[in-house]
């Protein structure tokens, strides 16, 4: 979806009468269908020890998700509560609001991340595929680069 249609849906769910709560998860809903939602723009130091515990590799419960710097909820609270702003503006909110960086559960849990090493969005590693992220050798390299 483009943003114009992702912005068309989102005033359609902003304008309903249903409490903000069932709005929100109506919301991410909806923009989880961005093609790159979820963007991750840093790995912790913890979550890149682990990584490395597993040769870098992603494995099953290892532990290590998405985190969103700015809950959620939050982001979502906001442009459903507050005011009605232009496409474009909505569209720089959401990103901005929407980068997430890769930590453990733990880390995730009590809003507690340690070192923060950033990374190059520009690269276009860790797309989003559903609740997770592609892993594959760009991924490998990137990460082994970093604990270097």
């Amino acid at each position: 979806m483009n943003k114009e249609d992702l912005y068309n849906d989102f005033l359609l769910i902003k304008d309903m009468r249903a409490p903000t709560a069932k709005r929100a998860r109506m919301l991410g809903e909806l923009l989880s269908c961005h093609e790159d939602h979820w963007q991750v723009v840093g790995i912790t130091k913890v979550a890149l020890e682990v990584f490395e515990s597993h040769d870098f590799k992603r494995v099953s419960r290892m532990g290590i998700n998405r985190s969103h710097i700015i809950p959620r909820h939050q982001t979502y609270t906001t442009m459903i509560e507050g005011p009605n702003l232009s496409c474009d503006d909505w569209y720089d909110f959401y990103r901005a609001n929407d980068q997430t960086i890769l930590a453990t559960s733990s880390e995730n849990m009590s809003n507690g991340f340690s070192k923060i090493y950033p990374i190059d969005t520009s690269k276009g590693l860790f797309k989003s595929h559903g609740f997770s992220w592609k892993h594959k050798e760009p991924e490998i390299s990137f990460l082994r680069s970093v604990a270097t």
